[in-house]
């Protein structure tokens, strides 16, 4: 993906088309899959709020504890290391039991891909309200215009 998609960062101006919407029935069916697996327990998701544009869930395996980042309008995901900081989500890969039940319904965007610089080119298709969040923030990385904490 070397351009982003118009919305990605959760963006629009009134009047001009909406932006899409993950559908909430993917994100209900991928926690009812980790809850009724015995691999998981302790499944918490956490619903897109207004300073940020992508869903959380909390998984834990026999490995540890595992953050999930579900984009808020289009149907990727990524591993969140730390999301503590109010403008930058740092990045990880999950691993592959986790992947394996996400990447039915949601494409799985790799820490190598989100940690790099933006370009122009990556930003073609966005709309000005999105590229003045971006400039406004001062956004480095692809993963935090993908996965941001913009108000």
């Amino acid at each position: 993906m070397n351009k982003l998609p118009c919305g990605i960062t959760g963006f629009w101006k009134i009047g001009q088309k909406n932006i899409p919407k993950i559908n909430i029935l993917l994100i209900e069916r991928l926690i009812e899959k980790f809850e009724n697996s015995s691999e998981f327990w302790n499944v918490i998701l956490t619903k897109q709020q207004h300073d940020n544009n992508f869903y959380q869930i909390r998984v834990n395996d026999k490995t540890g504890s595992y953050l999930i980042g579900i984009n808020s309008s289009y149907p990727m995901f990524c591993g969140i290391k730390n999301s503590s900081d109010w403008t930058t989500v740092e990045f990880c890969d999950l691993p592959k039991n986790i992947t394996d039940i996400v990447t039915e319904n949601f494409k799985e965007l790799k820490t190598e891909f989100l940690n790099q610089s933006l370009n122009s080119d990556n930003l073609t298709l966005l709309n000005k309200v999105e590229l003045e969040q971006i400039e406004y923030w001062e956004t480095e990385k692809i993963g935090n215009v993908i996965f941001n904490k913009y108000d």
